[in-house]
């Protein structure tokens, strides 16, 4: 795994995170704009996404079903046990969830992947992290069925797939089918931006690699568009929550980050600081699906004892360190452990 794009992935997980710390951290510009731009993570770990992809099917060919069959006991072990935690939850103590109620066909559209309307006008899962899952699961499918029909063009295939149903979405606009309106949102794009960046690596790095300077302004201009305070290009409405026209102000400076980490990859990373961020990294999916329990928990706990201003934003910074703590344990003694399970279990199904 090349090291930059595993701190990216750390840097998406925390942007994510940043979100849901409103209620523990103050109101000042810094914190408004982490808050307002901590949406970005979703597109930076689509990018991520599409070009790992890509990338790791070029390195190690593999058939469709090997391929998706990974990409399930990657996924669905650690999704599957929050999705069961907070169903069980929304069945025993209703009172703490204000949006999940504990309903059979709701439990087994969110374990399928399958977009639905939860409440009103909001489309999302059980657990409501979820719904970035839903577009994962889908693009791998897409790439999956690349991969079957011709795999040298998988990213060319994969790509028009892509494109074709989000420009049926943005001339057909439904509330009638709230799968085909999901699939068919422009942050899907993202993928392509990361499919098309590992696609034309070498090119853009032959290209770029000398360049000390290039890089560096590529990455600046990515990381000013992401943190620009307005947005950059105007957004049309969602008809339904979660915000998923975040293409041209997140999804292309995303792309932009990741290229220049890509060309900037120099395989050393001996700091210690960069030792941690990767192994944060290594951590994101955890973190991720982890996290929003940590900070639910830390925010119930200060409004129980009532804390006040200054004690919320110190425990807001703790909390981002127990985060970490949590979902490196998470990674370690659960996502790892089962993914290997997994793995020996299918190789010796093979076998027989």
């Amino acid at each position: 795994m090349l090291l930059n794009l595993q701190i990216l992935r750390a840097v998406a997980a925390y942007l994510v995170v940043f979100v849901h710390l409103y209620d523990l951290v103050p109101n000042t510009p810094l914190t408004s704009l982490l808050r307002d731009k901590g949406y970005s993570g979703v597109d930076l770990f689509f990018v991520i996404s599409g070009f790992i992809m890509v990338y790791t099917t070029t390195e190690k060919p593999m058939g469709p079903t090997t391929f998706f069959l990974n990409r399930l006991k990657r996924i669905t072990p650690l999704y599957y046990a929050a999705t069961l935690f907070v169903f069980c939850v929304a069945l025993i103590i209703p009172s703490l969830l204000t949006s999940t109620s504990p309903h059979t066909i709701a439990l087994l559209k969110s374990l399928l992947f399958v977009p639905f309307e939860k409440t009103p006008g909001r489309i999302y899962p059980i657990y409501y992290l979820g719904w970035t899952l839903n577009y994962e699961m889908f693009f791998y499918l897409i790439f999956a069925a690349s991969l079957a029909l011709a795999y040298d063009w998988r990213v060319h295939i994969c790509s028009a797939a892509i494109c074709v149903l989000v420009l049926v979405g943005s001339f057909v606009t439904t509330t009638d089918n709230p799968v085909f309106y999901f699939y068919t949102q422009p942050i899907m794009l993202d993928f392509v931006l990361g499919m098309l960046i590992a696609a034309f690596r070498k090119q853009i790095v032959n290209m770029l690699g000398n360049s000390k300077v290039v890089p560096l302004l590529i990455l600046a201009v990515g990381i000013t568009g992401l943190s620009f305070r307005g947005a950059i290009f105007p957004a049309t409405p969602n008809i339904f929550a979660p915000p998923t026209h975040t293409f041209l102000n997140f999804g292309i400076p995303s792309a932009l980050i990741v290229m220049a980490a890509v060309v900037l990859e120099n395989g050393r990373g001996k700091s210690k600081a960069t030792q941690l961020l990767a192994r944060i990294g290594d951590a994101s999916y955890s973190i991720y699906l982890t996290h929003f329990f940590v900070v639910a928990a830390m925010i119930g706990f200060a409004n129980y004892i009532d804390l006040g201003r200054g004690p919320r934003a110190a425990l807001g910074v703790v909390t981002l360190f127990v985060v970490a703590i949590i979902g490196i344990c998470v990674y370690r003694f659960f996502e790892r452990p089962v993914a290997a399970i997994l793995t020996s279990r299918s190789r010796v199904g093979v076998a027989v």
